[in-house]
């Protein structure tokens, strides 16, 4: 390196670039890129099989409270088949190194042409699929139960995927699909185990600046 550094100086500079960004940029960068390349592979694990949060007022690292937009979301499809089929997969990748909450209900999940303004993971697929959409029941409660609140993993991505019947609309035209999470709430504590002294106040839930991040709005073709 020393020889290429004497008789090249340029080509050190670039190894110095290269060492550069491999180390801060690429880590930020691979998730959301293996999981837009190849869903199936590289997605990670599914977001229902994700750890759920105990006493997580009690066991919240610093770290994981300074976490601020830490959340991607990717979302792919499937080709429409002749009846109308449809299969999306979402994908949630957290950038940050710190530990990321997010409430995860897959039965409770909000699938409809409009955004409601609810709280947690929502689907808004246009036009309104024939079967297979739903709305959130209590859709901006006060906390959540830790049972439903999931622990995501620095750099870690988790992959949830939805099978819809499209409407008579999107198969002849096409249409949109896009996804959301929402949360406004930090969330109110739940009562601790015996003998779990609360740190924090709260559940953590407040990791969005503008409360509400988006997925790319993709393109649904028409079933030829």
């Amino acid at each position: 390196m020393l020889r290429l550094d004497r008789d090249n100086p340029n080509a050190f500079i670039g190894i110095i670039l290269i060492v550069a960004l491999v180390v801060f940029v690429l880590p930020d960068r691979l998730p959301a890129f293996f999981a837009e390349l190849a869903p199936n592979l590289f997605a990670g694990i599914p977001c229902a099989r994700l750890p759920a949060a105990k006493d997580l007022a009690a066991h919240q690292s610093i770290l994981a409270r300074q976490t601020q937009d830490p959340l991607q979301l990717a979302l792919s499809a499937s080709e429409l088949d002749k009846d109308g089929a449809l299969t999306l997969r979402l994908t949630v990748t957290n950038l940050s190194l710190g530990l990321a909450p997010i409430v995860f209900q897959p039965d409770n999940m909000e699938i409809a042409e409009a955004d409601q303004g609810a709280d947690g993971f929502g689907i808004s697929v246009k036009p309104a699929p024939a079967k297979g959409g739903s709305s959130r029941q209590n859709p901006n409660p006060t906390s959540y139960s830790e049972s439903d609140i999931r622990l995501l993993g620095p750099r870690q991505s988790c992959l949830h995927a939805m099978e819809l019947v499209a409407s008579s609309k999107m198969v002849a035209a096409g249409g949109t699909v896009r996804a959301r999470y929402r949360m406004t709430i930090a969330g109110a504590q739940q009562p601790q185990s015996d003998g779990v002294q609360a740190i924090f106040q709260d559940q953590g839930l407040d990791i969005l600046s503008e409360g509400v991040v988006y997925s790319k709005e993709i393109a649904i073709a028409p079933h030829s």
